[in-house]
């Protein structure tokens, strides 16, 4: 919900949706102002001369420790304001769906981000979802990737 005088800062974003044995990999964050921690998939915004597919992959490493591998084509982009540490965006993310580098371990490593990044885990899918679902614009764009990452996977192509 926005509010104030200030409009929107506009934010580009993109963010991993990555699936490895049933679990959503996802980032546990808190907001420097309200204090309240949330889950997100992996994700920032889009530095000068890098794409949005660039950003998804890198902040999946910084974030989590996590090397994804980022499926280009499997991608939903969505707008939807968001406020964080006081301050109201218009948002437009890349939500790609990943798959993972390597072996699965529900082990994820330690990494030194920011100061609001509490650590990554992987969640059961649904959990994870549930645990999102204080955002629905974040929570649905994540569940329609998995479905169609899913339906890729299973050699169907989901359209809708």
């Amino acid at each position: 919900m926005m509010s104030g005088c200030m409009p929107p800062t506009r934010r580009l974003r993109a963010s991993v949706v990555c699936e490895a044995e049933q679990h959503l990999l996802v980032v546990r964050l808190r907001d420097p102002v309200t204090g309240v921690d949330s889950f997100f998939p992996p994700g920032g915004r889009v530095e000068s001369g890098e794409t949005p597919a660039e950003t998804a992959r890198r902040e999946a490493l910084e974030e989590t420790g996590v090397a994804v591998r980022v499926e280009t084509r499997l991608v939903l982009v969505e707008n939807y304001p968001f406020r964080w540490a006081g301050k109201d965006y218009d948002v437009t993310t890349h939500f790609f769906a990943a798959r993972l580098e390597g072996a699965f371990s529900l082990v994820v490593p330690k990494v030194i981000d920011a100061p609001y990044n509490l650590g990554a885990a992987w969640l059961p899918a649904d959990d994870a979802l549930e645990a999102m679902s204080a955002y629905p614009a974040i929570a649905a764009p994540v569940a329609r990737v998995l479905r169609i990452a899913r339906a890729a996977l299973a050699g169907r192509v989901e359209t809708g």
